[in-house]
């Protein structure tokens, strides 16, 4: 697949996540909750709203191939071998809400190279 044909399908992603985060702005943090669970954390910022945040991770073996190449030389075989991939792949996603003293959700933000949405 072409490089920007996977830039477009990563920002339409991330794109329809934020639509996702925004149809959240004025709901309840109690609707929240009920929707999503509980969140893995919360924290008072300093304007004294509540921040809760909700995160995922997950990691993927990247499959490893081994090639080989060789040459005969006379009556002689030389052969050389290389392994590539084997990597492993992180991907993470954490989204905060904040909350103001009404317990509405106000603003949303998040980070990480997971953060999709169909």
């Amino acid at each position: 697949m072409p490089i920007f044909l996977i830039l477009i399908c990563g920002c339409a992603s991330t794109k329809n996540y934020e639509m996702k985060l925004d149809s959240w702005l004025g709901h309840s943090a109690n609707e929240l909750v009920s929707s999503w669970g509980y969140p893995q954390s919360s924290l008072v910022a300093p304007n004294g709203n509540t921040v809760y945040i909700y995160g995922n991770s997950g990691s993927y073996r990247m499959p490893s191939q081994t090639n080989s190449t060789y040459n005969v030389v006379g009556n002689t075989i030389y052969g050389n071998s290389y392994t590539t991939g084997g990597q492993t792949i992180n991907f993470w996603c954490r989204t905060f809400f904040e909350v103001n003293e009404s317990k509405k959700i106000i603003s949303w933000k998040w980070e990480g190279n997971n953060c999709i949405s169909e």
